[in-house]
């Protein structure tokens, strides 16, 4: 259960960090938190294999997103960030609210709160994201949440598979940015 608790709190930190981010080392470090802390929450719950999938989808994903995003830095806290911060508390505590008070399966209530912040705070970051390499980090927070709450809810390790491959997918897809550059 600790072990649990603890995943939760870095889903949280990675994902706000993430919704903080404008730059590459930022998102990446916010991506692989969350990674971390929901694969920590997956495997109290539903088994290592599971949670190694998950761990190893982020991790993947976030080498792919740092190839691909030319822009160099953290980017914290850039432009108008009262909003950020302020999505960063109330999805947040949306996402603990809903895993631990309302949806009642699948899996135990810390690995669902895991995964519905993660999912509330990427899709939190995708619906108000114009540039479209964040845009991809926040959707890969929502496919890994998505393939966490799978995987709690079925009895085989393919639901976290399929969460691993769309994040580490959503990480090799081009942008627009990216064109005309030479070694990424």
């Amino acid at each position: 259960m600790i072990l649990a608790g603890i995943g939760v709190g870095l889903v949280w930190l990675g994902g706000s960090i993430l919704v903080l981010s404008d730059a590459r080392r930022g998102l990446a470090v916010g991506l692989l938190l969350s990674a971390l802390g929901l694969s920590m929450a997956v495997t109290a719950q539903a088994g290592p294999v599971e949670g190694g999938l998950l761990a190893g989808g982020g991790l993947v994903a976030v080498v792919a997103g740092l190839r691909h995003d030319p822009r160099r830095g953290w980017g914290l806290l850039q432009g108008p960030s009262t909003p950020r911060v302020i999505l960063c508390v109330v999805m947040g505590g949306a996402g603990l609210w809903l895993g631990l008070g309302i949806i009642d399966s699948p899996g135990q209530p810390e690995a669902r709160a895991a995964a519905t912040t993660m999912i509330a705070l990427g899709a939190s970051r995708l619906f108000s994201e114009r540039e479209a390499r964040s845009g991809l980090a926040a959707a890969t927070l929502v496919a890994l949440g998505a393939g966490a709450l799978a995987a709690m809810s079925s009895a085989t390790p393919a639901a976290a598979l399929a969460g691993a491959v769309a994040a580490v997918a959503l990480n090799l897809l081009p942008t627009p940015a990216e064109e005309g550059l030479e070694g990424g």
